[in-house]
């Protein structure tokens, strides 16, 4: 599979994100208001960061064990299926009598946090199938079926758009799990139960680092909206909510590059060409970024008129984090470079000086100037982010900072030419 046709599938299938999920937005947006908005974000945060980062590790691991280690696919997928089924009923567990204690989401019904608990169970298949498919160079194959789920989605929002908060929320753990069993389907792997203990320490040993880089990562993202709840309340959360989504929009340029890039590198050999390919990515999402921050300054005014004069507010948060993303967008596309490679400790070290930054300035940045501080704040940590991984690059790898800034058209058809 060429890393052109992937990067392109992947471009394909984020624009008909970016084109049906804006008009979802709008719907949500104006059939909710601000605090129904922030009411359903807040339990779908909390339910999507267990359903990332319960597994603890076990499914960032996946890739490495499979194309470094050797181990043979058909074991490495059922005792890792078999664990991860283990985890889900514990924490099951832990979820629901913490529910029944009222110690956690006390102003949610019990069928909400049920419907949360199947988001997380789908979350973990969902995660663990699709490192199969990138792996393999399947990316284009993966990406099919997850159009299909969401156009399905899409046009469930769009046609049934008129209904209340719990609508949309069953709406998304409905998405998950048709998104989970269509890839499973296209692996062919069937359901069976192994245990190998051994293995899945190994595993662990390696994937608990990468874990913590991307827990630390996420919440890097998303500790603002934690603080804005508790300090602000469902309404300025909505608003707030808003702009990550329309800022985070600019995401579909590394999460495209991403995977493609992940899998070229894991089939790849010579180091020389791995650092090669990396260099060009970085560039190319560089500009396609900083173009993209560009469109976006003047579109942000608009959001009165799409999406209800409530919102009004969030043009200013909008702005103040748009160029903090793009910086953000490069140091999601470095990582790849250290993942394949074996150091995931770098992008952990990174992504937890990023949290810690945001965690500091958001309290008084917030206290201060309310969402737009909580704005200022994640921009000057991803500004951080981004420039931590140009200094690894250039200081400790190797690279020229021309190698990462000045592209060459010769350099984009040679990059999008590469086949596996």
């Amino acid at each position: 599979m060429s890393y052109r046709a992937n990067i392109t599938s992947n471009l394909i299938n984020k624009i008909l994100h970016l084109v049906l999920g804006f008009v979802g937005s709008i719907i949500i947006a104006r059939v909710l208001g601000p605090a129904g908005q922030g009411y359903v974000a807040y339990i779908t945060l909390v339910f999507t960061m267990i359903g990332s980062y319960g597994h603890l590790g076990l499914n960032n691991a996946v890739m490495y064990f499979y194309k470094r280690k050797k181990i043979p696919a058909n074991h490495l997928y059922y005792v890792n299926t078999t664990f991860l089924t283990l985890i889900f009923f514990i924490i099951a567990a832990i979820v629901l009598t913490l529910k029944k204690l009222d110690l956690i989401l006390p102003d949610y019904p019990i069928s909400w946090v049920l419907g949360g608990l199947v988001l997380v169970i789908a979350s973990f298949y969902y995660y663990n199938n699709y490192s199969w498919y990138i792996a393999n160079e399947h990316i284009r194959q993966a990406n099919r079926r997850n159009i299909a789920v969401f156009l399905l989605k899409s046009l469930a929002i769009i046609i049934l758009g008129i209904f209340n908060a719990g609508y949309f929320y069953w709406v998304s753990v409905a998405t998950m799990f048709l998104n989970a069993a269509f890839l499973h389907a296209g692996l062919r792997k069937g359901i069976k139960f192994r245990w190998d203990f051994d293995l899945i320490k190994r595993e662990y040993a390696y994937g608990f680092i990468i874990f913590l880089a991307a827990a630390f990562d996420h919440l890097h993202l998303r500790v603002d909206q934690l603080y804005i709840n508790a300090m602000l309340g469902n309404a300025q959360l909505g608003i707030y909510t808003l702009s990550v989504t329309l800022s985070e929009l600019m995401f579909m340029v590394p999460a495209s590059i991403t995977t493609a890039l992940t899998a070229r590198l894991y089939n790849l050999n010579d180091e020389h060409s791995s650092a090669d390919i990396m260099a060009k990515t970085f560039k190319i999402t560089l500009y396609v970024c900083v173009a993209l921050a560009l469109l976006a300054i003047p579109a942000s005014f608009l959001i009165p008129l799409v999406y209800g004069k409530d919102f009004t507010a969030a043009i200013y948060s909008t702005l103040i984090l748009m160029p903090g993303v793009v910086f953000a967008s490069l140091a999601r596309v470095a990582t790849p470079y250290f993942f394949t490679s074996g150091r995931p400790k770098v992008h952990m070290v990174v992504a937890l000086t990023a949290l810690i930054i945001n965690c500091i300035l958001n309290y008084p940045f917030i206290r201060l100037w309310g969402i737009n501080g909580a704005a200022l704040a994640s921009t000057f940590s991803y500004f951080v982010y981004g420039c931590s991984y140009i200094y690894i690059l250039t200081c400790k790898e190797g690279f020229k900072m021309r190698d990462l800034v000045y592209l060459r058209a010769s350099e984009i058809k040679d990059l999008l030419r590469r086949r596996a």
